[in-house]
């Protein structure tokens, strides 16, 4: 079987499981490593999808040796539906996962029979699955869409003055709204504002609808503060692109993240960024250029749909957050140049080009079945161990 890739996943989504799933093939094509591409369907909320796209034919035509299956854990009963015990032997088979607790169900757990090892993209993934894991868990961090500087914060840049200072905060109900924690977002930013007239802040829900009660919260406190704009419409990538224009810093008090795609997404547009400094996100918010607010952890206290009572997420501190927005609005300048240096950091370590290297050296080392040449027997051992280099002195 020749070496190469047979990814599965929802690429044609807007999701964010289907927004890697695209990026990810994008990975593949930088680095030259030849694979086929098999589109899945993606669950939604409320529709009844044929999950029969994965099965024993399918598997047996598979022209290369490594299979990528671009979807989560809890997926894999649903998309392995059809699949017999045996189909995917012969294979090696990789299985991308993304969790945001310390710990995974059991029944994720589970799941793990059917491959080889796990990609996670972020440190508290691989610690969560390597917990539970008798395979490998190699950390390929999520790419990130190369972006220029907003037009507004370019003007910012070169000492444009505006009107308005807008914070700008995006969530999924989906992707549950308790842990993306935009009520304690807006109540850091109501108590700001007191002091602060020009602040507003822009709140972008998703899939609001799934949720009454948080919608009704939401436009009551919409309707109370006309410095609080709510927009739960569905909003295509280009209204989107448009929407992290208007913003001059971006906040996720999260409780958890797997990765934070919004907040990479915000960055890589050169906007300032203020963010719990825990999870998934530290993978690329440095405390050198982000604005990491503290926390502490608690349990979740109820079973939640993927996550038990006992897990743990984060508790920001509301007076560093405070802090944090009234900082940024007092010393923008400051935080724009700290922004900058973040932009230019994530394009070059969290580019297409760079994690395409990683898998290419991961899919490398798989096809030629671990072996590794010998680097070391020709070296002397006979050397000082003293300083090689006298460094001008």
């Amino acid at each position: 079987m020749k070496n190469g890739v047979n990814f599965f996943g929802p690429y044609e989504t807007s999701d964010s499981i289907g927004r890697v799933a695209a990026l990810n093939i994008e990975c593949l094509k930088s680095a030259k490593i030849s694979h086929n591409t098999y589109l899945l369907p993606r669950p939604g909320p409320s529709k009844s999808i044929d999950y029969g796209v994965i099965d024993d034919v399918l598997i047996s035509s598979l022209s290369y040796k490594i299979n990528i299956f671009n979807f989560n854990a809890r997926r894999v009963p649903l998309y392995f539906s059809r699949v017999g015990d045996k189909s995917l032997k012969g294979y090696y088979n990789i299985g991308l996962w993304v969790h945001e607790m310390k710990k995974i169900p059991y029944q994720w757990a589970m799941q793990l029979r059917y491959f080889d090892e796990v990609w996670v993209p972020s440190s508290i993934c691989q610690e969560a699955i390597s917990r539970y894991s008798n395979k490998p868990v190699v950390k390929i961090p999520y790419p990130i869409e190369s972006n220029p500087l907003t037009a507004r914060i370019l003007a910012r840049h070169n000492g444009a003055k505006f009107p308005d200072f807008n914070f700008l905060t995006i969530f999924d109900v989906i992707s549950d709204a308790e842990r993306k924690n935009p009520l304690f977002a807006i109540r850091a930013f109501l108590n700001m504002a007191k002091s602060f007239k020009s602040a507003k802040l822009i709140v972008k829900a998703r899939n609001v609808d799934h949720d009454p009660t948080l919608a009704k919260i939401l436009k009551e406190i919409a309707r109370k503060n006309n410095n609080i704009e709510l927009i739960d419409s569905y909003q295509d990538d280009k209204e989107l692109d448009k929407l992290y224009g208007k913003a001059d810093a971006y906040i996720s008090f999260h409780r958890a993240e797997g990765f934070g795609l919004t907040i990479s997404d915000a960055i890589s547009r050169g906007i300032p960024v203020i963010v719990t400094g825990y999870s998934g996100n530290m993978e690329f918010c440095d405390p050198s250029d982000t604005r990491l607010v503290s926390y502490d952890l608690f349990p979740v206290g109820h079973n939640r749909p993927r996550y038990r009572s006992d897990d743990l997420w984060a508790e920001p501190d509301m007076k560093d957050a405070i802090l944090a927005l009234e900082d940024m609005v007092s010393n923008h300048p400051l935080w724009l140049k700290k922004a900058l240096h973040s932009h230019n950091r994530i394009r070059r370590d969290f580019s297409i080009k760079k994690i395409g290297e990683l898998m290419r050296e991961r899919i490398e080392l798989i096809g030629n079945n671990f072996f590794f040449y010998d680097d070391m027997s020709k070296r002397k051992i006979d050397f000082d161990f003293g300083i090689s280099k006298t460094y001008g002195f």
